[in-house]
């Protein structure tokens, strides 16, 4: 087995591609640079945590297309039936990964890493909660390149002011012409969009101090 040190580490980060304003609230990652080094990245769909119902795999599923919309790995989308005969554990869930799946997956799928997520907590009607721990993992060595974890709670007002500056960014004449930030309190597929593009984000590597 590779305890593929699925542990996270601090709290906080950024959001959108084009100009995240901060660290959101609830939120903890860590990356390196060995993280942009893939280029071919297998997505499976999330594993759910207890008491967590099917509809929470939205927030797996936005997370993934924001990995996509980064366009720093070519992302690989794998399906519910193909996840589970690949991995058929939640690798998440219990820390850890066996060498025998990461091996699998890179012969079976020719990937690079695998993006390995969880949905811990769900609710999916106003004001929305997503909490969603992730991963990625080498399937060369099972190194854990990037982890995040993120608890947004639609109901905690720095919450609110995260989702309103990131929906300014991204919604506005640049973006799709919606009208107020607000719906995204209401609209699973809105929040997880958000909850997607804000962890992430942080794979990005901070910026070199200036000299």
């Amino acid at each position: 087995m590779i305890r593929a040190g699925l542990v996270l580490a601090a709290l906080l980060a950024a959001g959108c591609a084009r100009a995240p304003a901060g660290p959101p609230p609830g939120l903890s990652w860590t990356t390196s640079a060995a993280a942009q080094e893939p280029q071919r990245v297998a997505v499976p769909p999330p594993w759910l945590g207890d008491g967590v119902g099917r509809s929470a795999a939205i927030a797996g599923e936005s997370l993934a297309a924001a990995w996509r919309e980064l366009g720093r790995h070519e992302v690989l989308s794998v399906g519910p039936a193909q996840r589970d005969e690949l991995i058929p554990y939640d690798p998440v869930g219990g820390n850890r990964i066996a060498t025998a799946e990461l091996l699998r997956l890179r012969d079976r799928l020719g990937v690079d890493a695998v993006l390995l997520s969880r949905v811990e907590q769900y609710r999916g009607f106003d004001p929305v909660l997503i909490s969603l721990t992730a991963h990625l993992v080498s399937t060369r060595d099972g190194a854990v390149l990037w982890s995040a974890t993120g608890v947004f709670d639609g109901r905690r007002t720095e919450v609110q002011a995260d989702l309103k500056a990131w929906w300014e960014r991204t919604q506005g004449p640049e973006g799709r012409p919606l009208t107020d930030w607000r719906q995204a309190l209401q609209s699973p597929s809105l929040f997880a969009r958000y909850t997607g593009w804000r962890m992430a984000w942080t794979v990005i590597p901070p910026p070199a101090p200036a000299p």
